[in-house]
C-alpha cells in the first residue's frame, strides 16, 4: 500500500467536466518502454494550465497569478507511446487564498495516474498570497469534485 493513496474520486471519469488532450510522444517513454514520470507531469501541467487559463492569459482582464505551491502526482499505472491521454481537471477545495485541484489521467476509461495540486493566489507586486476574489470562488465553486 503506498504511504500517499490516491483520492479515488480522482480515478473516476464521471467527476470530471473539464476536460483536456495530449498524446504520449516517443520521447515520453523511458528504457521500460512506458511514459516517465516527467511526462506524468507534463500531462497534468497541460490541464491545469487550460482549465486555469481564464486567469493566466496575459491579456484577461480576469488576470491573477496562480502559482502551485504543491504537487502529488500518483502513478497508478503505465501508459505507452501513442496513446491518447484524457487529463480531467477540477476542484477538491477552496481556501482563503489557494485552492487545492485534482486531476485524473485517462487512458480510455482506464486511470493510469492522478494528482493533487495546491495553487496559491498571489499579489504581483508584493508576491505574497493575497484572497481569492468572489467572482473567482464562485467559478472555481462550480468546477468542485464530489
Amino acid at each position: 500500500m503506498s504511504a500517499y493513496p490516491a483520492n479515488a474520486l480522482l480515478t473516476r471519469r464521471e467527476n470530471f467536466h473539464q476536460w483536456a488532450a495530449e498524446r504520449v510522444r516517443w520521447s515520453d517513454t523511458d528504457l521500460v518502454g512506458h511514459t516517465n514520470n516527467l511526462a506524468f507531469g507534463a500531462f497534468c501541467e497541460t490541464g491545469r494550465s487550460l482549465f486555469l487559463r481564464r486567469f493566466v492569459d496575459r491579456h484577461s482582464t480576469e488576470r491573477a497569478m496562480l502559482l502551485p505551491a504543491q504537487l502529488i502526482i500518483n502513478f497508478l499505472g503505465e501508459a505507452y507511446w501513442p496513446t491518447e491521454v484524457d487529463i480531467g481537471t477540477g476542484v477538491l477545495s477552496i481556501g482563503t487564498t489557494s485552492c487545492r485541484l485534482g486531476q485524473g489521467l485517462f487512458d480510455g476509461e482506464r486511470c493510469f495516474g492522478s494528482s493533487e495540486t495546491v495553487i496559491v493566489l498571489i499579489d504581483e507586486q508584493s508576491r505574497r498570497p493575497r484572497p481569492i476574489p468572489s467572482e473567482m470562488r464562485h467559478w472555481l465553486a462550480g468546477h468542485l469534485i464530489g
